[in-house]
């Protein structure tokens, strides 16, 4: 097995211990299991290479890259023949067991082979019995960080329904603080610092500085005086203002900060989904997990709310899918009608659908209600009686409700805002009466 009987074959070795790690994984018991491996077996262990407080579910370690860059793959590397690991769990714990043999084969490939001193040299006759207990140990590393993943979640989970911060930094303008087994205020949690006992908890407060004034004033800015991003973010930089990150303010620092709930004091966990490794990506709401009046508040949920709203309107991309939504509708709904008009030659209907008093307006929700904001042209306030076609932009039947709307409801700026409080003072169509409606309204219009 070694080559020719009597001599001694050249070994290295590699190590890795990650912070979840119990201490018999410790790296330097590792190469103590490997100094004795390889004076049972005639070897000759030349080198050795580590990574200390390093996860293993990616090739990407420091220690494991030097591995392959500077001996494995490295042709002017010093001659050896075997790769001496303690068991599957140290060479990595991939979630595909695939990559874990990928990374093996580069090895094969260049006349190398990964040994684990756990199970030692396999036998000639046992070979395919040693596949499958690799394969099985490749299985197990993988599960086990499944498994530590899900308690560590599920840990996070609790604590964040609790309204505690469940790890990471505090948000511009609030300062982590350290709270007691009886929740009682202990201190601030400077950067790096963490707490030290398991059911000690963490909060947010807002800092013993001039951040949370100017977080009130962004949103202030935004709500009040609708000032834009890139407009706030000019001022702030033009008075000194450094940002999270110690540097400048731009237009997207700012809306990070109008869109985060945090300064309501909820705390909001669970958005996201990033565990092993993956590719990150975005939960349902009905996954997030809130925590409303956590801690103090630096904004009110009301001013929050009027930002979102801000934010979701002012976006350019929405605007032009609202007016190609509110486009299409009103196509779709002046063919209907052209339809309905066939009696009346083609003069007749154009002059009825050019005067015919239809407004579109789009559906937006605040506070769990439905409303729908419409506007018209003072031209069509000569008419006693308006039609209200509200857009849901989201949904597949664009056309959400039709509304006969008084036009003494239109105010001086010539819109009215319909929710489901003042629904009771207007009348809502359904498919026939919005038929009839719609045609007694063209008849006016037929000399």
């Amino acid at each position: 097995m070694f080559g020719l009987e009597g001599t001694q074959q050249n070994a290295i070795a590699y190590y890795r211990h990650s912070a979840e790690d119990k201490q018999e994984n410790s790296v330097a018991i590792q190469h103590d299991h490997a100094l004795i491996f390889a004076k049972q077996h005639s070897l000759n262990l030349m080198h050795y290479e580590s990574d200390e407080g390093v996860s293993g579910l990616s090739a990407s370690r420091p220690g494991f890259e030097r591995l392959f860059d500077n001996w494995i793959t490295n042709p002017d590397a010093p001659d050896f023949r075997y790769v001496l690991v303690l068991d599957e769990t140290r060479w990595g714990r991939w979630q595909d067991p695939d990559e874990a043999a990928y990374w093996t084969m580069i090895c094969k490939k260049h006349g190398k082979q990964v040994v684990y001193i756990s199970r030692g040299f396999p036998k000639e006759e046992q070979k395919l019995l040693s596949s499958l207990e690799t394969s099985i140990g490749r299985y197990m590393a993988a599960e086990y960080s499944r498994q530590l993943s899900d308690k560590v979640w599920h840990g996070s989970m609790k604590v964040s329904e609790q309204g505690f911060s469940a790890g990471g930094t505090a948000p511009y303008g609030y300062a982590r603080v350290l709270l007691d087994e009886k929740h009682n205020r202990i201190g601030v949690l400077r950067k790096g610092e963490h707490k030290v006992i398991a059911n000690q908890r963490v909060t947010f407060e807002p800092a013993d500085d001039n951040t949370p004034r100017i977080v009130f004033e962004i949103f202030d800015l935004f709500v009040n005086y609708w000032a834009s991003p890139a407009e706030i973010a000019e001022r702030l930089n033009e008075r000194g203002v450094l940002s999270a990150t110690g540097k400048t303010w731009d237009a997207s620092k700012v809306l990070r900060v109008l869109s985060n709930e945090a300064y309501t004091g909820t705390r909001v966990y669970n958005k996201t989904w990033h565990r092993l490794k993956q590719k990150q990506r975005q939960n349902p709401r009905d996954e997030w997990v809130r925590s409303t009046n956590a801690f103090e508040a630096i904004v009110s949920q009301d001013m929050f709310q009027k930002a979102q709203e801000r934010m979701y309107w002012s976006s350019s991309s929405r605007w032009r899918y609202g007016v190609h939504k509110i486009s299409k509708s009103e196509k779709q709904l002046r063919t209907y009608v052209d339809n309905l008009l066939q009696e009346y030659s083609p003069d007749q209907r154009f002059e009825i659908l050019r005067n015919l008093p239809l407004t579109f307006g789009l559906v937006y929700h605040k506070n769990s209600t439905t409303k729908r904001c419409f506007r018209v042209d003072h031209r069509l306030r000569k008419h006693d009686e308006i039609l209200g076609i509200s857009i849901d932009m989201f949904a597949n039947n664009s056309i959400e409700s039709i509304f006969a709307l008084p036009a003494s409801m239109f105010g001086i700026g010539n819109f009215v805002v319909v929710d489901d409080q003042n629904l009771h003072s207007i009348k809502k169509l359904d498919g026939k009466t919005a038929r009839d409606t719609l045609l007694r309204l063209c008849d006016k219009f037929i000399t």
